[in-house]
């Protein structure tokens, strides 16, 4: 192989590892209050009331958070995907 295609291969691998690699470190960071805020906003689009009454706590296991918006309580996984678990009464 001719060495000027292993040369133009080569650094293509390499830029393409640390376009990975940055791409790899960009995580976004979300906190409580807008894991709590985002689950209120579909609460109060779905059921009505007030963003207000919603409060939220770490979770276990599979539900790396619950919130509970009135008497609906949201649990809501590592990927951000909000279910109901309980609704009704407290």
């Amino acid at each position: 192989m001719p060495r000027q295609v292993l040369i133009t291969t080569a650094t293509l691998v390499v830029l393409a590892a640390l376009g990975g690699f940055w791409l790899g470190q960009r995580q976004v960071t979300l906190d409580a209050s807008g894991v709590i805020e985002a689950v209120a906003d579909v609460h109060v689009a779905g059921h009505g009331g007030d963003t207000s009454q919603c409060v939220g706590w770490p979770g276990d296991a599979s539900a790396v958070f619950y919130v509970r918006c009135a008497s609906t309580l949201y649990a809501v996984d590592r990927l951000g995907r909000a279910s109901v678990v309980e609704e009704g009464g407290i």
